[in-house]
Order: structure tokens, then C-alpha cells, then sequence
């Protein structure tokens, strides 16, 4: 005996499992038309690629009254209402109409329209074709959200063409109660939340005033006067320690590229010189060098 309720979720997973598996199956089928001219391929590409997605999607629905996807979670087509199975008419009907009605369009009516003599008749008839294209295709959208909308709530008919068929998947097999745990859902939800208030605090911090701080308070004495003569000697930017490029100094003997300097400044207008302990006073401080006296 078959239950009238079917999760929502395992109808879409069966959904998405079947695009995923049609895609990669695609992908191999493809492979197979890889020594194939060229010419071929843009003749009949398009009528290709609609039989092998009937075949995916008319032979199990023959076979196992389900696709590939719902048969992983033990779903089969039945009539609404009833606990019968949907005859292969249905079946079959869902498949093509599902695959076939865009390439016939596309492919048959549009091609006949190409086709005609060109005139003012013919003309009239593409412009005709391409509004009511455009008319047929906004007014299947807004049908298929209003239909996916009623899914959500009533958990049956997931596609347009199910409920227009009169059937729906169920259960071929009793299922057992689903005992979901929260701890990961605790566990998540704390992850989550931390790693929101981190991105909002970290950009509030000034990291760049910080380490300065560190620097200047934990750099080994030893270190700072060789770090210190190094610089003066070789007139290198004393942040990046390559050759300035447009030299600047906000009153010390050190040199700092332009770029270096404003950064920190922006940062940290009190910033002080590692190397000889004089305090910036911001942007204003800021005074550029003659290159030709370095």
C-alpha cells in the first residue's frame, strides 16, 4: 500500500539527479560524434541530442514507471487519486511533450517559416511567430512558478506537465520516519553566525596600527639598529625595502615610496618610523624627495 505523501525534497533531489546524470551521460554520447565532419554535426546536432533525451527519459519511464532519479529514492508514477500505476500512454506523453515540444518548434515550425517566399506575408507570418513565442514563453514561466509555488505548499505535482497529465510519484515501498539530529544544525548555525560577525569586525580593526605597535614594542633592539643601518645605507624604502618609487618622508632621514607610506598613514596618521622612532603627523606630513639628490 502506497503512501499519498511524498517529501518534497526527495522529489526535487530526484530531479536534480536526473539533470546531473543526463549531463554526464551527455557528455560520453557526445564523444562518440568526435570523428564526425563537422557539416553533420551542425545539420543534425540539434535532432541528436532530442533523441538521446527522450531515450533518457521515455525508456525508464516504460521500464520502471520512474526516472533514474526517482528510482534511487523508490518513487513510480500513479495516477492521482489512485493507487494504479500510470499506463505507458501517460508515461510516454510526459517524455515527449517534456523534450520534444521545444524542438519541434524550434526546428519544424520555425523552418517552415524560414522557408516561405520572402514577402510581405512571410514577413508578417516571422514577426507573428517570434511575439507569440515570446507571449507562450512568459506566460509557461509564470504558469510554472505558480505551479512549483503550489508544490511547495501541497507537496504534489512538481512539474507543470505532471499535474496537466493527472499523476504524480509515490512511494512503491513503505517509508521509515526521518529522525533528524540537531547538534549539527547547532553546530552549523554557530559556524555560521561566528563567520558573519568575523567578516563585520575584522574590517573594523586596524590591523596595520596593530602590528606597528608590535613592532615597535617586541622588535629586538639588536635587530632594529641593523635593520636601521641597512636602510640608511642603502637608501631603500624602509617598508617594502626596494628602491622607492616616488620617494617620500614625513620628516625623518628614512625614504619610503609613495605608495607604502600612504597606506600606512591612511591607517595610522601617528605612525612612527621603526627605525628612528619619529611620529608622522598624517597625510599633511608627507613631503616628496628629488630623486636626483638620493
Amino acid at each position: 500500500m502506497t503512501s499519498n505523501f511524498v517529501r518534497r525534497v526527495d522529489q526535487l533531489d530526484a530531479n536534480v539527479l536526473d539533470e546531473e546524470l543526463l549531463f554526464l551521460l551527455n557528455t560520453q554520447y557526445r564523444k562518440a560524434f568526435i570523428y564526425l565532419p563537422n557539416s553533420v554535426l551542425a545539420r543534425l546536432g540539434p535532432e541528436l541530442d532530442v533523441l538521446f533525451k527522450f531515450l533518457f527519459k521515455c525508456l525508464p519511464l516504460s521500464i520502471l514507471k520512474c526516472t533514474f532519479g526517482q528510482s534511487l529514492f523508490q518513487l513510480q508514477y500513479h495516477r492521482s487519486g489512485s493507487q494504479q500505476l500510470a499506463s505507458n500512454n501517460k508515461l510516454c506523453t510526459l517524455a515527449l511533450i517534456s523534450v520534444c515540444v521545444p524542438w519541434f518548434w524550434d526546428r519544424v515550425v520555425r523552418k517552415i517559416i524560414l522557408s516561405l517566399p520572402s514577402n510581405e506575408l512571410s514577413n508578417k507570418t516571422l514577426d507573428a511567430s517570434y511575439v507569440l513565442e515570446r507571449k507562450f514563453s512568459a506566460v509557461h514561466q509564470l504558469l510554472t512558478l505558480i505551479n512549483f509555488c503550489i508544490f511547495l505548499q501541497k507537496s504534489t505535482y512538481l512539474t507543470l506537465y505532471e499535474r496537466l497529465l493527472k499523476m504524480r510519484p509515490l512511494y512503491s515501498e513503505p517509508q521509515n520516519i526521518r529522525s533528524v539530529q540537531s547538534d549539527n544544525i547547532d553546530r552549523e548555525l554557530l559556524w555560521h553566525g561566528l563567520s558573519e560577525f568575523l567578516g563585520f569586525a575584522l574590517p573594523l580593526i586596524n590591523l596595520t596600527k596593530i602590528k606597528g605597535f608590535f613592532k615597535r614594542t617586541f622588535m629586538p633592539k639588536s635587530y632594529k639598529s641593523h635593520y636601521k643601518k641597512y636602510f640608511i645605507h642603502n637608501n631603500l624604502c624602509s617598508i617594502c625595502g626596494d628602491i622607492p618609487n616616488f620617494p617620500h618622508t614625513f620628516g625623518c632621514s628614512h625614504v619610503f615610496c609613495y605608495y607604502c607610506i600612504s597606506c600606512i598613514l591612511l591607517a595610522d596618521p601617528s605612525y612612527i618610523c621603526l627605525d628612528c622612532d619619529v611620529k608622522a603627523n598624517g597625510m599633511e606630513s608627507l613631503k616628496p624627495l628629488d630623486s636626483v639628490k638620493m
